[in-house]
């Protein structure tokens, strides 16, 4: 059987990780994966992580099954985290949320319960988009549709062509969109662009499908949901995931959130919604760890935690502010023609250089800066010192074009 595995493609991630591995170059720079790193290299770990762990433990934390919807309290914790306590979703209780083992989790779990409910359904994803979420779509059979969404080359978003491109969705089609610091490119939606996306679902009919995974990288904690409030009020329906993998720093622990959230006047049985994804989870992993739902549960229904994790977060996003202003400065001291406020005003971890395919492999091959496809690059990742050699690096591409 298995001899039927053969030349088998690997993930870009983990080619990059064996490509990292086999350079032997110490000045070789990883912009690739998307962590968190201080000034050390180091991925810290939140005191109020800490904190909430020894609270935990402590108390004696329990080992028995729960239910393949997980960790309630924590659920109850995100929705009002992202959401916002007062939002009338919340209030007219029309979300159904389950604790995942993650967000791409969720992800899978969301495109397992729409093909179930409505196998016609396509997705519609950005372009370009995080690579990886195309696959849990895929997965199930569902057709891919790309939208216009940024201009790498010029470095600025094509809302006039995301708007274009989305006509043509159908009725229950899937729109997979990103809440903030859009990951590969950190350009975001404004409230106005949000709100006119509004019109344009309510127009197809469109499912939509948000991505929360960076609250509190951006502008901060409530101004980087903003738009997806003001949109979630617009919508009749959608669904939502949230990772807690970044905001809290716990990317090894898996914690996550798929919410579904349903119309107030088509006659939807929330309890039978409630149901069938608890059964859609079930038959996928039966139920998902939950260490790090407790931790983060334990951190916002304690004032004190909650309080040092927001100024320890709040503390992360000024750094990758201060990282992204000194990559900035640093490129435009090593071309003087170029402009790259683009960097300065995007949200998150990451940008895209506006370089094509083959000169991201230049850059690798003979400079040995690696970055992941779309020459996506994570500013979070980066040490002081390393921002003028890849400025260095990118001049030095762009005198070649000429």
């Amino acid at each position: 059987m298995f001899n039927k595995i053969q030349n088998y493609k690997s993930d870009p991630i983990e080619s990059l990780f064996d490509r990292l591995a086999a350079d032997s170059d110490p000045a070789k720079i990883d912009l690739g994966i998307g962590v968190y790193r201080d000034d050390s290299g180091k991925v810290p770990v939140m005191q109020a992580v800490l904190r909430a762990e020894q609270q935990l433990i402590e108390r004696g934390l329990p080992k028995s099954y729960l239910s393949p919807l997980g960790n309630a309290a924590y659920c109850e914790d995100i929705e009002k985290l992202a959401l916002g306590a007062d939002h009338p979703i919340l209030i007219e209780k029309r979300i159904v949320s389950a604790q995942t083992p993650g967000a791409g989790s969720a992800l899978r779990a969301g495109a397992e319960l729409v093909n179930s409910l409505s196998p016609e359904s396509a997705l519609w994803a950005s372009q370009p988009i995080w690579g990886h979420q195309l696959e849990f779509f895929d997965k199930v059979g569902m057709d891919i549709h790309s939208y216009r969404y940024y201009d790498q080359q010029n470095s600025v978003l094509d809302f006039d062509g995301m708007l274009e491109d989305l006509q043509g969705m159908r009725p229950d089609d899937l729109l997979l969109v990103h809440g903030c610091c859009h990951n590969p490119t950190g350009q975001d939606l404004n409230l106005q662009q949000w709100q006119q996306l509004a019109d344009v679902v309510i127009q197809t009919g469109a499912l939509p499908f948000l991505d929360v995974a960076y609250q509190g990288f951006g502008e901060g904690i409530e101004e980087d949901v903003a738009g997806i409030r003001l949109f979630a009020e617009r919508v009749p329906q959608l669904l939502l995931t949230v990772s807690s993998s970044k905001s809290f720093g716990i990317y090894r622990e898996r914690a996550g959130l798929l919410s579904v959230i349903v119309s107030a006047d088509d006659g939807t049985d929330i309890q039978s919604v409630r149901l069938k994804l608890r059964d859609t989870l079930r038959q996928l992993y039966f139920m998902a760890p939950d260490h790090g739902a407790a931790v983060v549960h334990e951190i916002l229904s304690t004032p004190e935690l909650e309080k040092l994790w927001r100024k320890e977060l709040d503390e992360i996003r000024l750094h990758i502010n201060k990282m992204r202003k000194m990559l900035r400065q640093a490129i435009e001291l090593a071309n003087s023609d170029f402009d790259a406020e683009f960097i300065e005003r995007q949200h998150g971890m990451f940008s895209c250089l506006p370089i094509t395919e083959d000169e991201q492999k230049h850059i690798e091959q003979k400079y040995h800066i690696y970055m992941l496809p779309n020459a996506r690059m994570n500013v979070a990742a980066m040490k002081d010192e390393q921002a003028a050699v890849l400025a260095e690096v990118f001049a030095k591409v762009r005198a070649a074009r000429q």
